[in-house]
């Protein structure tokens, strides 16, 4: 297909089945549920644990199921709108073994050439999840979060990452239009007794990876998809000058904590605190 220069600029994604994006969180916190609540999504299932939930879901049990999954996307008349990997742990864990049964050695780490095999395995893993970004339909990448030892010249703290390996875990956060932390939120109630609620957050923090492309959305959600949804149209996919202006002069709610401070001296990090 010969190239040729753009005439006007790329639109924006404001539609939230044009996105392609990460979550991840510890386990039983609630992400495939939320994921459940979007409308015409469809499962790529790679692991048990979709029992409880009422949702179109196809078992992928190796990375040529998931290749059959995406052709079927393709091929066949559906109505899905979005495709939920579910999870993205397990799919690049596919893919290493395909790499190995194509090569004939039992793990990614015995090519004789140092570090071939995990190339190798980078490379089917990242260029088969861009053609499904590239298909016209949401992509969520579920993930399991685990916790890495950070350590600068003046400290050493745990962050909450995705349960991948550097490389891989480098190439979904690139592709990805947002990345969402699913977490617990501390609050007090009027007689100063902790609470928690389950939320996304969504902005950059130096214990847990997440990010937002927009910069538009609030720093944490409830963990709803419809909640969601409702945030992420009021920020994002209304043009601004339709959108409510505050009051001059106003005084303004303070901003919810981010999740930057440090965990106080005995406390769990977010990710340990949800029983992983």
């Amino acid at each position: 297909m010969p190239i040729t220069l753009p005439k006007a600029p790329t639109p924006k994604k404001n539609d939230l089945r044009s996105l392609t994006v990460l979550l991840h969180g510890g386990k039983k916190i609630g992400k495939s549920s939320f994921c459940a609540g979007m409308p015409n999504v469809v499962f790529a299932a790679t692991e048990p644990g979709l029992g409880q939930l009422e949702v179109h879901q196809v078992p992928i049990q190796s990375w040529q199921d998931f290749i059959d999954f995406g052709n079927a996307l393709v091929e066949e008349k559906h109505n899905f709108q979005t495709v939920v990997i579910d999870t993205i742990n397990n799919l690049y864990s596919f893919a290493c073994r395909a790499v190995c049964e194509k090569h004939k050695v039992e793990y990614v780490g015995d090519f004789k050439a140092i570090g071939k095999g995990h190339v190798l395995a980078n490379n089917l893993f990242y260029e088969t999840m861009l053609k499904l970004a590239n298909l016209p339909f949401g992509v969520w990448m579920v993930a399991h979060s685990v916790e890495k030892e950070i350590e600068t010249r003046t400290e050493k703290y745990l962050k909450a990452v995705p349960q991948l390996p550097d490389k891989a875990s480098g190439q979904i956060l690139g592709m990805a239009d947002l990345i969402l932390y699913a977490d617990l939120h501390e609050e007090r109630d009027e007689n100063d007794k902790p609470r928690f609620r389950r939320v996304l957050r969504t902005k950059p923090s130096k214990y847990f990876e997440a990010g937002d492309r927009s910069g538009l959305l609030p720093t944490i959600i409830d963990l709803d998809y419809g909640k969601f949804a409702e945030a992420y149209t009021t920020a994002v996919a209304t043009p601004k000058d339709t959108q409510p202006q505050s009051a001059v002069g106003a005084r303004q709610p303070a901003a919810p904590k981010t999740g930057d401070e440090k965990p106080p001296t005995g406390q769990k990090s977010p990710a340990a605190a949800q029983g992983k």
